[in-house]
């Protein structure tokens, strides 16, 4: 990758085959949101996440799924409807910045149907190997207005958690 730099000392990145790759993030605009250990069952959705703003998309950049049993982890995209389940709130990535994101994200959620699966990833849990999966979109996953993505476990664990991170951008 070649790196071309600007007056100002800015970078811009570009692929041996041409394309250039900007990632512009507004600093009080980023954002995690992590669900706590719940009585997940098998098929239930760990952390569901919906963007309420009207004049922003939400763009997700990275996902963590953790579970103590083998199981199937699958990020998805149910359709807007009444759901309900535990609040999470969402933790401001820069810390000088006082705001709060304008989102509904929930745990251990009900109402929502596993649909318009995007990704499936597969833990491999052994009494020496456990570990979380990540995925990531590198902010390629773009939610609008109550649009929705969440992460489920096919297997019922006794431990589990997700996180979610991502940022604001104004609607182009």
């Amino acid at each position: 990758m070649n790196t071309i730099q600007g007056r100002d000392g800015s970078l811009l990145n570009v692929s041996d085959a041409g394309a250039a790759h900007v990632h512009r993030y507004e600093e009080p605009e980023m954002f995690a949101w992590t669900s706590v250990t719940a009585d997940i069952d098998g098929n239930d959705t760990v952390i569901l996440l919906q963007n309420d703003s009207t004049t922003k998309h939400l763009h997700i950049t990275k996902t963590y799924a953790y579970t103590d049993v083998p199981s199937a982890v699958d990020f998805f995209a149910p359709a807007y409807a009444v759901i309900t389940g535990t609040a999470i709130t969402g933790v401001c990535l820069n810390r000088t910045a006082i705001t709060t994101a304008p989102v509904t994200c929930l745990g251990d959620t009900t109402g929502d149907t596993l649909a318009n699966i995007m990704a499936t990833l597969y833990t491999n849990e052994t009494a020496g190997d456990q570990h979380g999966v990540w995925l990531d979109f590198g902010g390629l996953l773009i939610l609008g207005y109550h649009d929705i993505f969440a992460i489920a476990l096919v297997a019922a664990p006794a431990v589990t958690n997700a996180a979610i991170f991502g940022y604001f951008h104004t609607n182009h």
